[in-house]
């Protein structure tokens, strides 16, 4: 009875981060890899721009163009790299992808000209997202099914104080060695770093002797888990996927929130500064605001576990859509820090929970092969933002129009999200000696 306690007993609603000290390494290590995810296809677009300007004196709106063309290639080709990891598995993956991405970074630094700039661009973005994007999600629904709320809370956080601190430290580096040095030494971490998560991580739990959710169990069951990883075909193919209903309402549902998110975050400062700041006060806003974001991102996951990933997720479409609408207002300076607090809350939640959406409708043994293609398709909602705000400025010299679109697809993200399974429907036996449990997303 003792097993039986352990694996069907505890309540999802548990919000206690006792992740055991090998668990903490899972999410310290996916915090580094959201923090450059986010360093090399959003943030980092702050300063590399303007660095290859100091170098070369080219011109800075040439430079700015290659970044949409470079974010989609990277999306397509980080498909393959997530099919790569749906067949054997996220550490070969992270390890050779965080080195090739650290040696790119380097040889980037001493671009010469502007195709070289281009396709040291197109290989960050594809192994940026490809590894740094997969590779935790992965690695979180794996290691803790029923808790990936909450450890993805704490993971994201990477994302926002990436925000918060990449600028200043490539300046760091760019005034102390120069611009080619700055890359080579920032690349020679993550060259580290790639060999590190040799003896870092591990696919699975069962490895190591530890079970999901640091869960104590007999030999027995871990030997079971690790067979039954090691030998699973997941039947989610490309072909059954595309059919699939829940795929399609995640898919678009979060990318939609995806695509919102993107077009706050990447012109908050812009904003700022069209309604009367000046420029140094709308960066330091904006600071603030990436700091509450990496505080909300821990808020969004224990809701997450608190109340279930869908109903959260509705939660927090409504939430952004009444972050838009206070956008729209000009009003005086404390009704600004209140909206750039929302900005900050809002703009925390969108990785977390779309990764859990998916762990929560396909489970554990099957998260990889489903998220694949969800990852691709969000991605894809997320870099048409900067087409929306593009318009709204062209025709109106205004982002409210942007805003006001924004709401409508708050709204039909929330509707979208409402409309997916909260039940698992993948693989979700779990064999203990002695009986046999089918009602945990493990």
């Amino acid at each position: 009875m003792q097993q039986q306690e352990i694996t069907d007993g505890l309540p999802y609603s548990n919000t206690r981060s006792n992740f055991g000290s090998r668990g903490w390494g899972i999410v310290g290590f996916s915090f580094l890899m959201y923090y450059n995810f986010a360093a090399w296809t959003a943030d980092g677009l702050n300063i590399i721009v303007q660095s290859f300007v100091d170098m070369h004196g080219w011109d800075y709106a040439t430079l700015l163009a290659f970044s949409t063309p470079a974010g989609w290639i990277g999306v397509f080709g980080a498909l393959l790299i997530a099919e790569v990891i749906s067949r054997k598995g996220a550490k070969g993956v992270a390890v050779v992808g965080i080195i090739l991405l650290g040696l790119t970074v380097m040889w980037f630094g001493h671009a010469r000209s502007y195709t070289e700039y281009a396709i040291g661009l197109v290989l960050m973005n594809l192994l940026a997202t490809g590894c740094c994007f997969n590779v935790p999600a992965t690695l979180l629904n794996t290691w803790f099914p029923r808790k990936k709320g909450l450890a993805l809370g704490w993971a994201t956080m990477g994302m926002s104080l990436c925000t918060a601190t990449l600028v200043p430290i490539f300046y760091f580096f760019f005034n102390r060695l120069g611009i080619p040095n700055g890359y080579a030494v920032v690349g020679g971490v993550l060259v580290l770093l790639g060999f590190i998560t040799i003896f870092w991580i591990r696919n699975t739990p069962e490895e190591l002797g530890l079970y999901p959710d640091n869960l104590p169990v007999s030999q027995q069951q871990l030997d079971a888990n690790l067979a039954v990883l090691n030998n699973y075909q997941s039947p989610f193919t490309y072909k059954v996927l595309f059919k699939d209903r829940d795929m399609w309402l995640i898919s678009v549902g979060f990318g939609l929130l995806w695509l919102v998110d993107i077009g706050v975050v990447s012109q908050l400062v812009p904003r700022l500064i069209s309604i009367g700041y000046p420029k140094e006060t709308a960066v330091w806003m904006f600071t603030s605001a990436a700091l509450c974001c990496a505080i909300f991102s821990y808020v969004w996951g224990w809701i997450d576990v608190k109340i279930g990933t869908r109903k959260a997720s509705v939660i927090y479409a409504l939430f952004f859509a009444i972050t838009h609408a206070c956008l729209l207002v000009r009003g005086g300076g404390y009704f600004t820090y209140f909206t750039l607090l929302l900005v900050g809350a809002s703009i925390a939640g969108i990785k977390e929970l779309c990764t859990s959406m998916v762990g929560t409708v396909y489970g554990r043994y099957d998260f990889a092969a489903v998220n694949r293609l969800v990852s691709t398709i969000a991605c894809l909602f997320r870099v048409c933002c900067f087409l929306v705000i593009a318009i709204s400025l062209r025709y109106t010299g205004q982002y409210d129009a942007a805003y006001i679109f924004f709401i409508g697809l708050d709204i039909v993200a929330g509707i979208l999200i409402y409309f997916i399974t909260d039940k698992c429907k993948g693989k979700t036996e779990v064999v203990i000696t002695g009986f046999k449990s089918n009602n945990i997303p493990i």
